[in-house]
């Protein structure tokens, strides 16, 4: 692992959920851990994620959004990285876009955060797709989970069952790039492992033994950690192997009979992040 790159100014834009370990709840002290500045724009903040917590209390300002970033160009903050992720309506990616055209030198990463096991979020439009497309073309890498490449690409679903292959894997990843320069799809499901297929400047396949439990938040620390150590100067593959081993030990950490709609037990593994903040 490479430590060459300055620490940098990050523009988080997400939602902010209360209860659930997940999105800006878990992204900022990812990315501070590893030394970065995190600057966070809450798209929308609910009283807690929506998988099985009840309906949230939520509150909404796309006005706020619009408002924010004018007044970040006005007192003149350059941002580094803008790291964008789930949006609740098509107008969420505008502001997204927006920031995109105020720091055109930005890195630009773009969590497509739409769906999982095979569907879009039940709280979502079927219009996010398409704009959620369009953020992914303006982007320098984005970080899909096999339902939402899927999504992206107007493609069926695979069968649950369905077991992917190093070249079946890899050939989805390939129909992807030419959206944007990096990408990694995560959430390849290959036998008794789980898989991140790089693709566009970096081809690479890293499996990780598939711990059979399901947890919100995982992807939101898996993107972090990559985004964080991208920008530390490491290879994008370097990045996503240590994303991917933090997430297995955040799981691992987690006792299997806690209730898993709280998330992982993340907290005392973001040391093991520290050594890349130096």
């Amino acid at each position: 692992m490479q430590h060459s790159q300055p620490p940098k100014k990050i523009l988080c834009i997400h939602d902010l959920s209360g209860v659930g370990r997940c999105s800006l709840a878990v992204i900022a002290p990812v990315l501070s851990t590893i030394g970065h500045q995190v600057i966070c724009l809450p798209t929308a903040v609910l009283s807690s994620h929506t998988g099985g917590l009840g309906t949230p209390a939520r509150m909404d300002s796309d006005t706020y959004g619009f408002a924010t970033l004018e007044h970040y160009a006005q007192i003149g903050i350059d941002f580094d990285c803008i790291f964008s992720g789930y949006m609740a309506s098509p107008v969420q990616t505008q502001l997204v876009q927006q920031a995109f055209r105020l720091w055109p030198n930005a890195y630009k990463v773009v969590d497509p955060a739409m769906g999982d096991n095979g569907k879009l979020y039940g709280s979502l439009p079927t219009d996010i797709v398409p704009a959620m497309l369009e953020l992914c073309r303006q982007a320098d890498l984005i970080l899909p989970n096999l339902t939402e490449a899927h999504l992206l690409l107007g493609l069926a679903q695979p069968a649950p069952a369905f077991d992917w292959t190093n070249e079946t894997a890899q050939a989805l990843a390939n129909q992807l790039a030419p959206l944007c320069p990096s990408l990694v799809i995560t959430g390849v499901p290959m036998g008794k492992y789980l898989a991140s297929v790089g693709a566009g400047k970096e081809q690479f396949i890293l499996k990780k033994l598939l711990l059979p439990r399901s947890y919100p938040g995982t992807g939101d620390l898996f993107a972090a950690v990559v985004t964080g150590l991208l920008l530390r100067g490491n290879a994008l593959s370097a990045a996503a192997d240590a994303a991917a081993a933090f997430v297995s030990d955040c799981i691992l950490a987690t006792p299997p009979d806690a209730d898993p709609r709280f998330g992982v037990w993340f907290e005392p593994q973001l040391k093991k992040l520290i050594v890349h903040a130096q």
